[in-house]
């Protein structure tokens, strides 16, 4: 019987072959898929918009407003809404509050069919588009014009609250253009009265006068005498 030959020292068994790095790089190939994968698909989307697509409103609205997923970045994000006659009825730019894009609308809109096309970016990057419509019943109200009537002027009639008699405002004014004529005239008489009064006076004191100096001269003669 034959024994069997001793293995030279140092020498091992062969093994299969080496599947460890091939394993490792298989996991490591998986787990970079699996965390692609969700940022592949993290675009944000539209979730609500009002008006709502198809519906019919009574009276048109001030502003659209467009609810997302995620925050829409300010850069790219644009909304355009088309009146019934095709012409521009937004006005100025959309607003970004939170996750919400609102549009402004001019005033007064007429009742029909409204088509708002929009496009926005994503909080990733990712450019949206999009496009809806709406029907409005009635239309807005006219904003009220405003009062055309002049205010009455501070000295009308109306202001003060009393009513003008053009008799008597008639009769007023010859009265005073004759009162006016009477103060002349009485201040006329009065100069006159006084002129006639002067020489009356003077010739009663040359009489006077007079009759002191013959007093003085006769009085002597006869004390002499």
């Amino acid at each position: 019987m034959t024994a069997p030959r001793a293995l030279p020292l140092g020498h091992r068994a062969s093994a299969g072959p080496r599947r460890g790095p091939a394993v490792l790089v298989g996991l490591l190939t998986v787990l970079l898929l699996a965390v692609g994968m969700p940022s592949a698909q993290a675009h944000d989307a539209l979730v609500r918009s009002s008006p709502a697509p198809s519906s019919a409103v009574p009276v048109a609205p001030s502003a659209v407003e467009l609810e997302f997923s995620g925050t829409p970045l300010p850069l790219g994000t644009e909304v355009l809404v088309l009146g019934p006659d095709g012409g521009a009825v937004s006005t100025g730019a959309a607003q970004i509050r939170g996750t919400t894009v609102v549009q402004p609308l001019s005033a007064g809109l007429p009742a029909g069919s409204y088509t708002v096309e929009w496009r926005s970016t994503s909080s990733d990057g990712h450019p949206l588009t999009g496009s809806w419509g709406f029907t409005v019943a009635t239309g807005s109200a006219p904003a009220p014009a405003a009062d055309s009537d002049p205010a009455p002027a501070a000295g009308s009639d109306s202001a003060t609250g009393t009513d003008a008699d053009p008799t008597s405002a008639a009769d007023a004014a010859p009265a005073a253009t004759s009162a006016a004529a009477a103060a002349p005239a009485a201040t006329s008489a009065a100069a006159a009265a006084s002129d006639s009064s002067l020489p009356a006076g003077w010739l009663l004191g040359g009489v006077l006068a007079l009759g002191a100096a013959a007093v003085l001269v006769v009085v002597p003669l006869r004390r002499r005498s």
